[in-house]
């Protein structure tokens, strides 16, 4: 369900804004709130698997609850938790695994 407001997406911004002041140390990320999906929020890394462990393990996210896929030239981790009573999703693109080996 869409939100037709800023106020439904404020469970999703106050989690971020949560993340952001107990995980100052964390590498630098794509954070988005959609209306689309209110309750969500999403977390991307870009370049480094080493980047979507250290917010893997810092939001509490099993590393069996990861699934692997790819796309051409990619390795694509997904995985969805909650924190701070939010859902969280949490994707993460690095080179593929074959090519930095």
């Amino acid at each position: 369900m869409a939100a037709g407001t800023l106020a439904e997406q404020r469970k999703v911004l106050d989690a971020a804004a949560t993340i952001a002041r107990l995980f100052p140390h964390l590498p630098a990320a794509v954070i988005q709130s959609s209306h689309i999906y209110p309750g969500q929020l999403d977390i991307s890394l870009h370049d480094s698997l080493a980047a979507y462990e250290a917010w893997r393990a810092a939001l509490g996210i099993l590393p069996e609850w990861v699934d692997h896929g790819s796309q051409p030239g990619n390795t694509v981790l997904t995985a969805k938790g909650r924190f701070a009573g939010v859902e969280v999703k949490l994707i993460g693109y690095a080179p593929e695994l074959a090519e930095v080996a």
